[in-house]
């Protein structure tokens, strides 16, 4: 892509604009060539490769670097603590990786938002505003190590999704973004859904107001059956305005995490404010939320050659395809639902994991069901389930990014 000057007289000039902010050597790109989370074993081979890495530490650090990637065309990839686990910040093309993990500030808040910045670790986030009685509406399951600008740019779901669906759809107020030659622009409003999910695609945000809500005393509770359609009902009469959070487990996924007595096939974790079920300490849900299930279950479980797969599946669908493949692979298939409540309906987000040559099997059984939804996918577009959004992400695109510069080929505008 940049073929006017050699790559070492553009390395050169990155190194003059930027300082000790950029590095080109060998070990750190190593590093950062290795994310802390699991990332799927299908898209991790599909890397092209780091050329260095610039650590940014405020707008004016990523604006240069921005315009410096324009000026030689060299494909950047931002990048918070690298928590993604379906590939946002594996390089298709040989890429700088731009480090917003230092970009902080200093947190503000009024009654229902918060003003963040990317760089500004999500667990500071909810301690500042736990010190205030206030939380946010969702976060993620990694919320111990990763970005608030990683989150809002490449993640959805999270602790809180069954109140309120989508972090996007909780509310984002506000975005600074800047484009792939540093311009500035502020979106507000619906807008604010061109950027959330798209992977630092088509601009990188600098500022963002999201939504924020009292904090109120949730306790972890523990509802067993061995009738999966006692759980499912269970959950269908749950009021989302005293609910936190809903998990559903079979008792092998469970009992190999949870350390729990007493389970049952089917284990639902309800964290209210009401009595449901049995109080326990389910600390270890933090572990086990959305991504972080098959990011933990690969370390710990004695699968010899781990896989997974993820749908989102109504309650009917959970039911006629789990008792399907459970009653094909009983325990040799472990099951984690996160419920959430995605346009009004109740979805489970589904995790199967097992030895991967059993998944000939699980996906048969989906594709006869016609469930849709690829987690193996690098693009974008196999993601955003909402016709609208991907619109205005390409829109974005096509406005911020003409050349492509931004996190290259993971938005198609072809589709």
């Amino acid at each position: 892509m940049y073929k006017e000057m050699s790559e070492t007289s553009i390395f050169s000039e990155f190194e003059r604009e930027l300082g000790k902010k950029v590095s080109f050597d060998k070990e750190q790109i190593a590093k950062y060539s290795v994310a802390p989370y699991v990332v799927s074993p299908i898209l991790s081979k599909l890397s092209k490769g780091i050329l260095g890495i610039v650590n940014v530490f405020d707008e004016d650090d990523l604006r240069i670097t921005l315009q410096l990637a324009y000026k030689h065309n060299i494909p950047l990839v931002l990048r918070g603590r690298g928590t993604s686990t379906i590939g946002q910040v594996i390089p298709l093309k040989p890429s700088i990786i731009v480090d917003i993990s230092n970009f902080s500030n200093t947190l503000t808040i009024d009654k229902d938002y918060v003003t963040v910045y990317p760089g500004n670790k999500v667990i500071d986030v909810l301690k500042y505003l736990r010190k205030r009685g206030k939380t946010l509406k969702v976060y993620p399951s990694s919320l111990y190590i990763s970005t608030i600008g990683g989150y809002i740019s490449g993640g959805d779901v999270g602790i809180g999704s069954f109140q309120f669906g989508y972090h996007f759809h909780a509310g984002i107020r506000y975005l600074k973004v800047l484009s792939s030659d540093g311009k500035t622009i502020e979106v507000r409003g619906i807008d604010t859904l061109g950027f959330a999910q798209a992977a630092g695609t088509n601009g990188a945000i600098t500022e963002a107001e999201i939504s924020i809500m009292n904090e109120d005393d949730w306790k972890d509770q523990l509802v067993s059956s061995d009738n999966l359609i006692e759980i499912l009902e269970t959950i269908k009469i749950l009021p989302r305005e005293k609910v936190r959070r809903v998990t559903i487990e079979d008792s092998r996924a469970l009992s190999l995490v949870g350390r729990l007595e007493g389970l049952r096939k089917w284990n639902l974790i309800v964290s209210s404010t009401l009595k449901v079920g049995n109080e326990i300490n389910a600390k270890f849900l933090d572990e086990l939320a959305f991504a972080a299930a098959y990011v933990t279950f690969s370390k710990i479980s004695n699968f010899k050659n781990f896989f997974y797969e993820v749908r989102l599946l109504s309650l009917e669908e959970f039911y006629d395809v789990v008792s399907e493949i459970k009653k094909s692979l009983g325990d040799e298939v472990m099951i984690h639902g996160d419920v959430m409540t995605l346009r009004g309906k109740i979805i489970i987000y589904t995790v199967f994991m097992s030895e991967k040559s059993n998944f000939r099997l699980i996906e048969d059984v989906m594709r006869r069901k016609g469930i849709p939804f690829e987690i193996h996918s690098i693009y974008i577009n196999d993601r955003v389930d909402e016709p609208e959004r991907l619109e205005l992400m390409k829109k974005y695109k096509r406005l911020l990014d003409p050349k492509d510069i931004l996190n290259p080929g993971k938005l198609r505008l072809d589709t």
